[in-house]
């Protein structure tokens, strides 16, 4: 089999700058090179270090498209005008508007020429006009998979095309009852539920309190303190501020939130929220330690000197890989009742919190109880190694493969 993967045009495969989508399409590549039953052929946004990581794989060929020197001037006005002009909120949504028209466009005119088996089109409904564009969607009718890992809010004139595909893959229930709602999907059958998973081997590090102490000693974090981990995006919607916030009220002082991501990705992309977060760590600054961006191929290693997980996502977080790995790194989690979250953190490995007026307060609260109570943490942390024996990626690849036959 012959497939064609399109990702999103802004962060390049391998996932050399992160993004959980690219990690995930990492994940089918690597076991891809194991159990060999397909050619993939994933086309991506030029990135020099990608294209050096790319080498290793013989079962995947990566096609990677350059964006013109004034494609990138005319995303930096739009990204410019909607920051600081129109001020809008999600801002991010204006930075590479015209580079992903320009890959798609690349990538239509491949489609038209090539002949694939299969097309996976991977998250965002923009990637459809790749196929909606020199009518590839007629050519590939009856081929193409959809695989969905957020809500679909806006379908950009695709709507006809994506409710075409012949499955659409969704990362949880939550996200399947969504797409099926959102758009009017009657027959029940075109939609699938792939659970995310990721390298539960590579998450499974014992190591000597020596080796912990080198970790802690490189990002400069303090020694004898118990760790509560956040990793992801620095946006309002991951609940950082609020567990920020969270930390004022929290009465133990023998912790030290580490806090490892950045506002997008690995770019120096910044917005007026991480002043906002600036301003209200000032009180506990000491108790605070910000690692930036650390590539996933690394992240295992933090993963392992922590003590606690927190996720306060305050939206409708639909499969969150920091779950998946959390579980896999045998860590008590505190999360919220949030998108897809219950159907991963389950049966006793997480505190879930409700995302009311009493979050904060309820964040607080469940951190002092986890770090005065070894008990419980090592309860949930049993629960959260065996969740994660189910979430391996040999399930995912055989899973995924089986919904291609289908």
């Amino acid at each position: 089999m012959k497939i064609a993967i399109i990702t999103s045009g802004f962060l390049p495969i391998p996932a050399t700058k992160g993004g959980a989508v690219e990690t995930i399409i990492d994940n089918f590549m690597d076991k891809n090179e194991i159990y060999q039953q397909v050619d993939y052929h994933v086309y991506s946004i030029h990135d020099e270090e990608a294209i050096k990581e790319a080498q290793k794989y013989k079962k995947t060929k990566v096609h990677y498209k350059k964006v013109s020197f004034f494609v990138k001037i005319m995303d930096k006005l739009i990204y410019y005008i909607a920051k600081y002009i129109l001020r809008k909120d999600k801002v991010m949504s204006y930075r590479y508007i015209m580079q992903r028209l320009s890959f798609l466009n690349q990538v239509s005119k491949d489609l038209k020429k090539q002949n694939y088996d299969k097309i996976l089109v991977e998250n965002n409904p923009t990637l459809f006009l790749a196929l909606k564009w020199r009518k590839n969607s007629e050519k590939y009718k009856g081929k193409v998979y959809f695989h969905v890992h957020n809500e679909i809010k806006n379908t950009f004139g695709c709507e006809k095309q994506i409710k075409e595909s012949r499955k659409i893959i969704c990362v949880s229930q939550y996200i399947k009852n969504q797409v099926k709602e959102s758009l009017k999907i009657k027959n029940e059958k075109q939609l699938e539920v792939l659970i995310n998973c990721t390298n539960i081997e590579a998450f499974q590090l014992n190591l000597t309190q020596e080796e912990k102490n080198e970790i802690k000693q490189k990002y400069q974090i303090p020694l004898n303190k118990k760790i509560l981990l956040y990793t992801g995006r620095l946006t309002k919607e991951k609940g950082i501020k609020e567990l920020i916030m969270a930390l004022k009220e929290v009465k133990s002082t023998n912790y030290q939130l580490v806090i490892v991501g950045s506002f997008f990705f690995n770019t120096q992309t910044k917005n007026t929220f991480q002043e906002e977060l600036n301003n209200i760590i000032k009180d506990r600054k000491e108790n605070i330690t910000f690692t930036s961006y650390i590539s996933h191929d690394k992240i295992c290693k933090i993963y392992a000197i922590a003590d606690i997980m927190i996720l306060p996502s305050i939206i409708e977080d639909a499969a969150p890989l920091t779950i998946v790995e959390s579980m896999a790194s045998e860590l008590p989690i505190i999360t919220t009742n949030s998108g897809g979250i219950p159907e991963y953190a389950k049966d006793g490995c997480a505190i879930i919190i409700e995302r009311n007026e009493n979050l904060v307060k309820n964040l607080a609260n469940n951190i002092d109880e986890l770090l005065n109570n070894p008990e419980k943490r090592a309860s949930m942390s049993e629960i959260s190694k065996q969740n994660a024996q189910e979430l391996n990626l040999d399930h995912f690849y055989h899973n995924l493969i089986d919904i291609f036959k289908k």
